[in-house]
């Protein structure tokens, strides 16, 4: 119930961000807005066959649809970022619906500028999913040291790392709490006013049960004023997932290609 209410916490306030900002910025001439950003995608397919078909093609048809919402605001002696994401699609075949994509992901990161490669941080990492939300559920509260390795108009390269606490609630497998240390490494590469490529990496360290690993790559060329492909490699290793180790069966990854209507909802 804690966790809950910690994350709803953040959900309100981050709801209420572009409403404070204006508020903050009437109060002092130097208050700093926030920066707010959300892109709504949705992409189809479909293979249709003749009814004398002699291959082994069969009908198939497919759906996606992407939310991810961020706001950010940098001031001179802190940086609070936060986004959300949500992702889910569905795949027909043989007159049998599948879940291809189901994910909800939230991240929110505080950080105090000491100096430039100096930045201590907190930060609220909640995963879960829309099939059987909030079962199961990942929580990961972390604190430690953020490092800006790169950070220009075209590439930017973060790293943070910490001491962190890893906290699974699941009503199959049960409850599970893990202490640990995290490390979360993020690159963007803004090589074209209309492509865009991404990467993430989260490595969590735990005390006892080794390691688990996220690394998410986004690949985005804008082909219109409403259409964007996005072509993405998603790459996973978690112990709890996976009951008898064997590399590489240990890995776990996901490649998709998608050209789908876009919306930037504050742009």
């Amino acid at each position: 119930m804690k966790m809950k209410k910690i994350f709803l916490f953040f959900s309100l306030f981050f709801a209420s961000a572009n409403v404070s900002a204006p508020q903050a910025a009437q109060s002092s001439a130097q208050s700093v807005k926030w920066k707010t950003s959300g892109i709504l995608t949705w992409a189809y397919n479909q293979t249709a066959v003749s009814g004398n078909w002699t291959g082994k093609e069969k009908f198939t048809r497919g759906w996606q649809t992407k939310l991810f919402i961020s706001a950010e605001r940098n001031s001179e002696k802190t940086a609070w970022l936060t986004t959300f994401k949500e992702e889910y699609g569905e795949t027909e075949a043989l007159g049998k619906n599948s879940i291809s994509l189901d994910m909800i992901e939230f991240n929110t990161v505080w950080t105090y500028k000491i100096y430039r490669q100096l930045q201590p941080y907190a930060s609220f990492y909640t995963l879960t999913q829309n099939n059987k939300f909030w079962d199961p559920i990942t929580y990961v509260e972390s604190a430690g040291l953020n490092f800006n390795v790169l950070e220009n108009a075209i590439n930017t390269l973060k790293v943070r790392a910490g001491y962190a606490l890893k906290q699974v609630d699941d009503s199959i497998k049960g409850n599970t709490r893990d202490m640990g240390a995290e490390v979360v490494l993020s690159y963007s590469l803004l090589f074209h006013k209309s492509a865009k490529f991404i990467s993430e990496a989260r490595l969590y360290e735990t005390f006892k049960n080794g390691q688990d690993l996220k690394w998410e790559n986004k690949l985005f060329l804008k082909t219109g004023p409403w259409f964007t492909t996005e072509i993405g490699y998603s790459l996973y290793f978690d112990n709890s997932r996976i009951p008898a180790h064997s590399w590489p069966n240990d890995i776990e990854s996901i490649t998709y290609v998608a050209l789908g209507f876009s919306f930037n909802m504050f742009e």
